[in-house]
């Protein structure tokens, strides 16, 4: 060994030796371009070297940020039972968890269940709860769940969601496990097991009479999502103006990347968009599509979703006779230029709808026809033939007895907000065109709800229908339904529709929801109780640097909030073979 050193030692000191010598016959000349060559090559091989590295790494999603959120009005219930408006649900949604989970894709999946089973009969539903907890540590039982149920179903309690539990049994075998039992088989029931859980051992020592009271309503609130109520800010006056939530890690789950998230409560969308273009806030959700426009063309990043919701105009045959008419009916599908709707009042945000089920809809059918505007020559040519007759002012009329003649004209209510006053006001011009007088009458939201649409005291009514699931198609299409508080608001009767609205409700496979749902569409085409015109888009800005994000299916706004796991805000770089 120390004859190979010194062998090495001997070879080393000849190689110096040899290189000064060498050295030392440069002129200073030679010596600083072989000193400047020396350097070019040692830049070179490391610029070399850095391009290497950067071919051999990839961006990769890392922990950390703050999301800031606008929204229009202000929180009162972080808790799942008493939620209201929108703002309650998005900060729940956060907070809180279920049995079950909306999707991206808008699918029901498992959250806090393991695993769930259904009999084959489907009248009853078995969850098996994960090894989870909730914000202060307190495992997730079997106890919580049917706490949690019960108090829902509370009369003293009056929750919104009461009605969705009526008749349903609740048990625990054991404490991973709950039962449901149904007592018909109900095709959504999964929609309804989505329902945030309560931590029992905090909830059952407060009287359902102060419930309303609580701060475990707001800065105390215990859940059991990702996120955590922080802080609370407030204005002079008391109100809500931020909440802050930190991200947190739920036992044996991911948590979140994104660490904080501040949701900034405003009055107006007017005072969202100023608070956007100030920096003030990184994303909001619900925007109007002219707004979606201007902020586009200022470089923010525009998502939309389509929601499940059909904008028409439907026909109340019970208070314009002209409407039994099926070829009136008739003539007026044909004479809405949908696609012109679409891209004036909705900027492009939104699509054209021909069936009762929007096309963005998890229960759409398959056999729906989509029908084009058709020029007025033919849609005159078909009033024409049923007898309708066209007036000096362009007008049309029709001679119904020796001694009365109808005119073509009925009023058109809706709500006054721009979006539904802009579409009539199109819609009248194109009936007009055709012969067909549409008078439009504009309403108060409070207004038309409760002195036009519940007594059914309308002509027409342009207006706007959500179908999430089988039971809103049911309570908007099924005979029953006709007067308040039902749905039906056209008062439209078919048997056969009727017995495809009671299977649909209890059918839970899916190829044969499909087919019954196909055939309900065909049956509601032929009749045209209703021409059925545009679904509109969920509109979400943000900016470039928030990525992940899909919005995918929405149901309601806090929807949007079903991939936020995925979300990120901050990027780490790392070789791709270490990359996950």
């Amino acid at each position: 060994m120390n004859e190979k050193s010194n062998t090495l030692r001997s070879k080393f000191s000849r190689l110096k030796s040899e290189t000064d010598t060498a050295l030392g016959a440069f002129t200073p000349l030679e010596r600083f371009v072989f000193s400047i060559a020396i350097i070019v090559s040692i830049v070179a091989v490391l610029t070399m070297l850095f391009k290497i590295d950067d071919h051999f790494l990839v961006s990769i999603p890392a922990n950390g940020g703050n999301l800031s959120e606008g929204v229009v009005g202000t929180p009162r219930f972080i808790n799942p039972l008493l939620a209201i408006t929108d703002v309650d649900h998005d900060i729940t949604s956060l907070v809180y968890r279920g049995l079950m989970k909306k999707d991206s894709t808008g699918a029901i999946v498992p959250d806090l269940a393991e695993s769930y089973t259904v009999s084959d009969d489907g009248l009853t539903y078995t969850f098996k709860l994960k090894d989870t907890a909730f914000q202060d540590g307190e495992k997730i039982t079997a106890d919580d769940v049917l706490f949690t149920i019960k108090s829902a179903e509370d009369s003293i309690l009056k929750s919104p969601e009461r009605v969705k539990w009526s008749g349903i049994l609740v048990q625990a075998p054991d404490e991973q496990t709950v039962v449901f039992t149904l007592k018909r088989a109900y095709a959504p029931f999964l929609q309804n097991a989505v329902l945030g859980i309560l931590p029992k051992h905090i909830w059952s020592k407060i009287p359902y009479e102060s419930w309303a009271y609580s701060d475990y309503n707001t800065k105390n609130a215990v859940g059991n999502g990702f996120y955590k109520i922080k802080s609370i800010s407030q204005n002079s006056s008391g109100i809500p103006s931020q909440y802050v939530l930190n991200a947190v890690h739920p036992k044996n789950e991911t948590a979140p990347r994104i660490s904080t998230v501040t949701i900034h409560f405003y009055a107006n969308e007017d005072a969202v968009i100023s608070a956007y273009q100030n920096g003030d806030i990184d994303v909001a959700g619900g925007i109007d599509p002219e707004n979606a426009q201007i902020l586009e063309k200022d470089g923010a990043t525009i998502l939309q979703a389509q929601l499940p919701r059909t904008f028409g105009l439907f026909f109340n045959q019970s208070q314009a006779k002209i409407f039994t008419d099926a070829k009136v009916r008739q003539a007026i599908s044909l004479a809405i230029d949908k696609d012109a709707i679409v891209n004036t009042v909705l900027k492009g945000y939104g699509s054209i709808n021909y069936g009762p089920i929007p096309g963005s809809s998890l229960i759409h059918g398959t056999s729906v026809t989509t029908q084009k505007t058709s020029s007025p020559e033919q849609i005159k040519a078909i009033l024409e033939k049923d007898g309708w007759k066209q007036g000096g002012d362009g007008i049309y009329t029709k001679q119904m007895t020796k001694k009365t003649t109808t005119r073509l004209s009925f009023e058109i209510a809706t709500n006054d907000t721009p979006e539904l006053t802009q579409a009539v006001n199109l819609i009248a011009e194109n009936l007009r065109a055709v012969g067909i007088e549409a008078v439009p009458k504009v309403y108060e939201t409070g207004s038309l709800n409760q002195d036009i649409i519940r007594p059914r005291k309308f002509q027409a009514l342009f207006f706007g229908e959500i179908i999430s699931n089988q039971s809103d198609v049911y309570a908007f299409w099924h005979s029953s339904q006709r007067n308040d508080p039902g749905l039906n608001i056209s008062g439209y009767a078919n048997a056969k529709v009727d017995k495809l609205l009671e299977q649909g409700l209890s059918t839970l496979d899916t190829d044969n929801q499909n087919q019954i749902y196909t055939a309900f569409e065909k049956e509601i085409n032929t009749d045209i109780p209703a021409v059925f015109v545009y679904s509109p888009s969920y509109i979400y800005i943000t900016r470039p640097e928030l990525t992940g994000i899909t919005l995918g299916h929405i149901d309601t706004p806090r929807d949007r909030f079903a991939s936020i796991n995925s979300w990120y805000l901050t990027i780490d770089r790392a070789w791709k073979i270490f990359a996950r």
